[in-house]
């Protein structure tokens, strides 16, 4: 007899950690195109362009992380 696998949906903390992974490594891009225009052009602020375009990447990503954990840390007390 064969036995039929459920695949059961991916919980919001893992859905949020994908995303968390996926910000960071925008975030990366992010920085590396800030540093890339640097060195073109020997402007500091093309860093903090990069380094602050970034963080709009991946601060909201980890705000969506942190609920998502602790909504899944109440849910597991009740």
């Amino acid at each position: 007899m064969r036995e039929i696998a459920i695949m059961s949906e991916p919980s919001a903390k893992q859905v949020a950690a994908k995303k968390l992974m996926l910000a960071f490594f925008l975030e990366a891009l992010a920085t590396i195109a800030g540093l890339i225009a640097y060195g073109m052009t020997s402007n500091w602020i093309w860093i903090a362009i990069g380094v602050l375009g970034g963080l709009g990447f991946s601060l909201p990503a980890v705000i969506v992380f942190i609920r998502a954990s602790m909504e899944e840390r109440d849910r597991a007390s009740r």
